[in-house]
This record gives C-alpha cells, sequence and structure tokens, in this order.
C-alpha cells in the first residue's frame, strides 16, 4: 500500500493542522499556562492521528502494532491535557482542583503503562478494508469511564462559571470552548471500530469541526490573547473538508460497488469534486458572512474605501449616516451614535443615534478613570472588559449606563490631541464580539472620522453664520426699504437716503476704501484745520482754547496713526503692500524723526537726543516712507511707554550691517515678552495701564517692513522697570526684490 491513498489522507491533513496550530500559539506566548496546555492537547492529537496516517498507509505487521500503541499513547493524554487547558483557561487555583489533576496525570500514565507493556489495555489489531485498526482489550472501557468523568468534570466547571454571569465575552468563549469540546468527544464514534464493527472511523471529520470552532473563538472572541485571522482561511478549510469528505464516501461506494472500474471512477470523482468546490467555497462564504464572522472585509480596502469618503464629505449628517452604514454593513452593529465633547460643560452631547436606547441631545458625564486609562491613551473602551478589570464605586454608574444603553464599544475621537468625542458602537447582530482587526480597524477609522467631523462641524458653523448674515443682511435690506418708504415725503431726501444706503451696501465688501477715504481722509482735515487756528490763521485765541486744540491734535495723531496700522495690515495681508527702494541717507531721515519728537518727549518731561556714529554711515538702498513709519513707530512707543528719563536713538555701522538702536529709561518688559512683541495684536504685559489706544498693530508693521527689506527686527530689556532696546538691522548692499 503506498504512503498516500484515499483512507491516510484524513488522518494526515487532521495531524498537520493541530501541529500548526499548537505550534502557533505556543510560541505566541510561551510563559501562558492556557497557551502551553492547549500545545500539549494539539500535540497529543497530532500523535494520535498521523500515527493513523502511517497505520492506513503500511501493512507491516510489527510495524503496525508500534503504530497502534504510539497513537493510542496520544489518545490517553487527550482528556488529561483538555482537563489542564481547561482550568488553566478558568484559573481555577483551589487545592481540590489541583489534586484532581494530578490524579488524572497518573491514571494516565497507568494506562499508558498498561498499552505498552501489556495487551489488556489494547489486544491486537483488526484487519479492516482501509488497513490496520487496533483491538480493544479489558481495560478499554475503563478508559472510556475515565474519559466521561473528565467530561463531566468540564461541564460542571463550566456550568458553576457560567450560571451567575451575563452573557460577555468570557461567557462566549466558555460557550465556543464547550461546543467544540462536544464535537471532540464525538469523535469517540471512532472507539466502536475498536469492538469489530468495520466502517471506516470517520471521527477526524468531528475533530476538524473542534479545530473549526476554537479557531472561531480565536477570531472573533480574542481567545487566548492572540491575533489569529483564520477567517478566509476558515472557510478554505471547511470547503475543502467538505468537499474531502463527499469524495471519501463516493470512494468507498465505488470500490465497494464498481471495484472493476477503479480509475474511471476514480477519475470521474476527480472531475465531479474540481467542479463543485467553487460552489460549495462561494455558499460556505456566505454563510460565514452572514452568521459567523459578521463579515469577510478586507480591512484595508475598508479603510482606504473610508478615508476617501471622508475626504469629500462636509455635511455632519452625511458624515454620521456614512460612518453607520459602514459599521452596520461590514461589522453588522446593531447600534451607533456620536458623543461629542462640550468644553464649555466638561461634560458628552449625543448628537446621532441609531439604535440606542437614547435621545439626541442626552448629556454624559466624563468619568476620569476611564478618561485617564482609556480615552486620553485614544484606546478603545471595551464594555465587557472594564466590568472586569476596572469595576469600582468610581466606574459602577458608568458601566450600568453602558449596559443599559446596550454600548459595546466607546471609540475615542482625537484631533492633534484633543478629544473632541466618542463614537458609540453597539453589539453585533450576532451577538459575537469585536475581534481584534475589527479594534485596529476602528481605530484608524476613528482617527479619520475625527479628523471629517471636526471638518464638517466647522463647515456647518461657517453656513450657519452665512445663514445669520443673510438674514442680517435681508433684515437690513428690509429696513433700508422701510426708510426708503418713510422718506417718501420729498425727492431730496429719498435720493440722500437711497445714496446712503447704496454707500453702506457697497461697503460691505470694500471695508480698505472706506477706512482709506471715510477715516484718513477726515482725520487729516482736522489735522490741518487745527494747524491753522492755532498758528492764528482763524483770528487769535485764548491759552485755554489752545491747550484744548492741543489735546485733540495728539488724539486726531493717535487716530491717523491707528488708521495708518489698519491699513497697512490689510494692505499687508491681501499682498498689495508696495515698497519704492531707491538710495536714501538713513542719518538725515532719523536725525528729522528724533527732531519731530523733541515736543512731545519735552511735555511729558523727557529727554530725546540723536547720538551721532562714529563712523560715516553710507547711502543705501531702503524705501524712505516705510522705513521712516518703522522709525517713527519705534520712537513713538518709547515716548509713550517711558515716564521718567529719556530716550536715545544712535545708528551703527557693524560690518555689511547698518544698524539703527533706540533706547529708552521706560517700563522694560520680560525676558519672554520681546519674543512676541512684534506678533499681530500682541502687546506687552501692563502696557494698557500706561498707553490704552494702541491695539497691538504697530510693531507688527514694522516687523513686516522690515522683512520685505531683508532685514532684521527685535527687542531687548534687562527685565520690568530697567528699559527696552529696540534694533532694526539693514543690509548696506540691499538689492530691490522687485521693481520700485
Amino acid at each position: 500500500m503506498s504512503l498516500f491513498n484515499i483512507y491516510s489522507i484524513p488522518p494526515f491533513i487532521t495531524s498537520i493542522l493541530f501541529l500548526s496550530l499548537g505550534l502557533f500559539i505556543y510560541f505566541k506566548n510561551r510563559q501562558s499556562s492556557v497557551n502551553a496546555t492547549f500545545f500539549l492537547m494539539c500535540i497529543a492529537t497530532f500523535i494520535w492521528q498521523f500515527s493513523w496516517f502511517l497505520l492506513f498507509s503500511d501493512n507491516h505487521d510489527f510495524l503496525s502494532k508500534i503504530l497502534i500503541k504510539t497513537g493510542w499513547v496520544g489518545i490517553s493524554f487527550i482528556p488529561v491535557t483538555f482537563y489542564h487547558f481547561y482550568i488553566s483557561f478558568l484559573e481555577v487555583k483551589n487545592q481540590g482542583e489541583k489534586i484532581i489533576l494530578n490524579l488524572a496525570y497518573l491514571v494516565t500514565f497507568v494506562f499508558i503503562g498498561f498499552l505498552i507493556f501489556s495487551n489488556f489495555f489494547i489486544n491486537n489489531y483488526y484487519d479492516y478494508f482501509w488497513g490496520y485498526y487496533p483491538k480493544a482489550g479489558f481495560l478499554h472501557p475503563w478508559f472510556l469511564v475515565f474519559l466521561i468523568l473528565l467530561t463531566f468534570r468540564v461541564f460542571w466547571l463550566t456550568y458553576n462559571e457560567t450560571k451567575n454571569k451575563k452573557k460577555g465575552i468570557r461567557f462566549h468563549q466558555l460557550k465556543f470552548i464547550l461546543w467544540a469540546l462536544i464535537l471532540y468527544i464525538l469523535s469517540a464514534v471512532d472507539f466502536i471500530v475498536n469492538y469489530g464493527f468495520e466502517f471506516y472511523p470517520f471521527g477526524f471529520v468531528f475533530i476538524i469541526g473542534f479545530l473549526g470552532i476554537f479557531s472561531y473563538t480565536i477570531v472573533t472572541y480574542r481567545l487566548l490573547d492572540i491575533k489569529f485571522v483564520l477567517r478566509k482561511s476558515s472557510v478554505y478549510l471547511l470547503s475543502f473538508g467538505v468537499v474531502f469528505t463527499l469524495a471519501s464516501i463516493l470512494k468507498i461506494i465505488a470500490n465497494k460497488y464498481f471495484a472493476e472500474f477503479v480509475f474511471w471512477m476514480d477519475l470521474m470523482i476527480i472531475f465531479f469534486i474540481g467542479a463543485i468546490f467553487p460552489s460549495i467555497k462561494n455558499r460556505l462564504f456566505r454563510l460565514a458572512n452572514k452568521y459567523f464572522f459578521t463579515s469577510l472585509y478586507d480591512g484595508q480596502k475598508l479603510i482606504l474605501k473610508t478615508s476617501n469618503e471622508l475626504k469629500t464629505v462636509l455635511n455632519i449628517e452625511k458624515v454620521y449616516e456614512f460612518l453607520n452604514s459602514t459599521f452596520s454593513k461590514n461589522l453588522h452593529a446593531k447600534a451607533f451614535g456620536v458623543l461629542a465633547y462640550n468644553e464649555n460643560i466638561k461634560k458628552y452631547e449625543l448628537l446621532y443615534n441609531k439604535g440606542f436606547n437614547a435621545r439626541e441631545g442626552d448629556i454624559f458625564d466624563k468619568n476620569l478613570v476611564i478618561e485617564e486609562n482609556f480615552i486620553d491613551k485614544n484606546q478603545i473602551v471595551i464594555t465587557e472588559e472594564i466590568k472586569n478589570i476596572y469595576v469600582s464605586e468610581k466606574t459602577k454608574n458608568l458601566i450600568d449606563i453602558l449596559d443599559s444603553l446596550g454600548v459595546a464599544l466607546l471609540i475615542p475621537l482625537k484631533v492633534k490631541n484633543n478629544v473632541i468625542g466618542l463614537l458609540a458602537l453597539g453589539n453585533k447582530e450576532t451577538e459575537e464580539a469585536y475581534n481584534n482587526e475589527d479594534l485596529e480597524v476602528l481605530e484608524i477609522i476613528a482617527s479619520q472620522a475625527a479628523v471629517a467631523i471636526e471638518n464638517a462641524q466647522l463647515y456647518s458653523e461657517v453656513k450657519a453664520f452665512n445663514v445669520r448674515l443673510k438674514r442680517a443682511v435681508k433684515k437690513a435690506t428690509k429696513e433700508v426699504k422701510q426708510a426708503n418708504d418713510d422718506l417718501t415725503s420729498t425727492n431730496r431726501k429719498l435720493s440722500v437716503a437711497y445714496g446712503s444706503l447704496k454707500r453702506l451696501d457697497s461697503a460691505k465688501n470694500e471695508f480698505i476704501s472706506i477706512a482709506s477715504h471715510q477715516l484718513r481722509t477726515p482725520l487729516t482735515s482736522i489735522k490741518g484745520y487745527i494747524s491753522l487756528i492755532r498758528d492764528g490763521d482763524y483770528g487769535k485765541i485764548n491759552k485755554d482754547v489752545d491747550e484744548a486744540l492741543k489735546k485733540i491734535f495728539i488724539s486726531n495723531e493717535r487716530l491717523i496713526k491707528l488708521v495708518n496700522d489698519l491699513l497697512s495690515l490689510s494692505r499687508i495681508e491681501s499682498g498689495t503692500f508696495t515698497f519704492a527702494f531707491e538710495k536714501n541717507n538713513i542719518v538725515e531721515m532719523v536725525k528729522n524723526i528724533v527732531d519731530n519728537f523733541g515736543l512731545e518727549a519735552e511735555n511729558q518731561g523727557l529727554k530725546i537726543k540723536y547720538i551721532k556714529s562714529d563712523k560715516k554711515i553710507p547711502l543705501f538702498v531702503f524705501d524712505r516712507s516705510k522705513m521712516h513709519e518703522v522709525i517713527s513707530n519705534l520712537i513713538d512707543n518709547a515716548v509713550k511707554y517711558t515716564q521718567k528719563g529719556g530716550i536715545e536713538v544712535k545708528i551703527e555701522l557693524a560690518g555689511n550691517k547698518i544698524r539703527v538702536i533706540v533706547s529708552d529709561s521706560g517700563k522694560g518688559m520680560e525676558k519672554d515678552e520681546a519674543k512676541y512683541v512684534f506678533d499681530k495684536f500682541r502687546r506687552g504685559e501692563g502696557s494698557s495701564s500706561l498707553n490704552t489706544e494702541g491695539i497691538g498693530l504697530g510693531l507688527y508693521v514694522c516687523k513686516k517692513i522690515v522683512d520685505a527689506h531683508d532685514g532684521r527686527i527685535f527687542a531687548k530689556s534687562e527685565g520690568v522697570g530697567k528699559g527696552s532696546q529696540f534694533f532694526v538691522e539693514l543690509k548696506k548692499e540691499f538689492k530691490s526684490p522687485r521693481k520700485s
């Protein structure tokens, strides 16, 4: 007889499957007693089935006797190793169970002793149509009794473990292990053949079923703490098992009734099996997809599809609907919800709900234990697991809420390390747990969803703002129309009102034009008229009036500066800030600026002076008007923020750079403040108490002007109350980057 034949192939396949699974589980976690004892059971099954493979392939009398006893050594170890695995899995550590385990091993070794050294256990063999098979001795029934006792013990332990527990992951793990055990027990049908009943031992079908259920439990309920993706391979394996079983039955029938046409019958069986295999595989895939593995989805394709879809959706409701559809179709989640974190009240608000016993708008408190251990670490909260690990007075209320609502998972939504909300998933329709691959896919999709939800929320806010704006415009238009109706008394009034309203309507989109023509021009005129009045062009004025006009003049100057800053800011940000670069004399310009500020400084009791440089400062390229604005701004700030002492302005030649330094004995600043005083709308600490008019634009504009000159502006201070120094560095060889 050849090594491989129709009868020897089933035990060969079974032995390889058990050996592969056992090795894989053992090397995934060699320190685990659960993994180690399951490995021992797999090795025992491998010895049994591999011995039968060799036994069914050879008719040699002496070798057959050795293979029979070798196979039965494996069979003898199966009950005790499974029992050992089961109590390790249940973490049973009481002394009574240890005694039972030790006695079970002792009885097993006694049986093996009788097996090896006598014929009391196995008494020779039968010569059946498929090959040799062991013949039961008078001790054989006692082994069956031993097997039954250990089996009942396992059932009893399972009953005690599950009777007071809800249907969590642990419950399902135990349930499927029990079903797998029942299938394994059914393989004992092969024992009948040991008593002279001649039929091919088909117990391998049941132990392959055991293997399938165990693999399913590993995938679906995270058994043995390993990530073991068997979904498609399990379906292929089952398809192969069904086809092979059918082929075996047909082969047995052909050998019995059509022995003279063996070749042709084998050929017909091969063609038949090849034809029906795709159909059986497809049917089993659909069955597994519907009832067992929830969905044989491709995780990578699902992530890619979700990412592409979320990039194109800006409507927040459509984002929620898409996520609900994705999780429902691919993971078969019975319920889905989105909770947004409200920073103002420090609580979660339910924004979207499909399937949970709650209402949109419901508020839920944060739980510090869960936040610190899961949410902040961007880890998924699995309700069934936190029941056993994190149950305490601090978490009881949250667990009760999750349980009552049917929430199986809470998935953090984080954007740039900030939690913006949670995704809530209900249990699967099949009541199975979310497996490791599900959790990994959900973590990735959640990170994509967080960005999409935040973008959609921002888009919704913009849309809402536009709606409010349209309403405001509509209201304003209505008011304008009403005003027009009320002013119909005279054509002149109507014309003036209509023109005024048209100008206001145009002003909405022309803020810069308004600031330029409606603010700066009147202020300039006011400045001119005040100067004429004070100079006596409109007649002589007394001292009190002159003092009042002087204050008006100063306030007007500040307004002009503020408008100029706002216009400069607008032009900078719109890209219309233009420069006229040409050779200029910076010394002359700075001296004039210092002279212009002399009167203002003197009025505040301050001294301001220009310190002449030891070296000759050459002419170089810069925009005179823009640089005039920079130096004026720095000196103006020095005057405003200095209460006593004075201001010094000097120009230095430092290598290929020309440096203008404005020093004051004013309030100074902290060292950290010097880093941000040039930021837009930023002012130094305590600046408001000395100068209430500033809004923090002057130095920002200065920096943009100096940057355009490829220069550098910075500040230094020894501390509060120790004055400040502002530096402007320009390149002596600067070349205009654009046409003047």
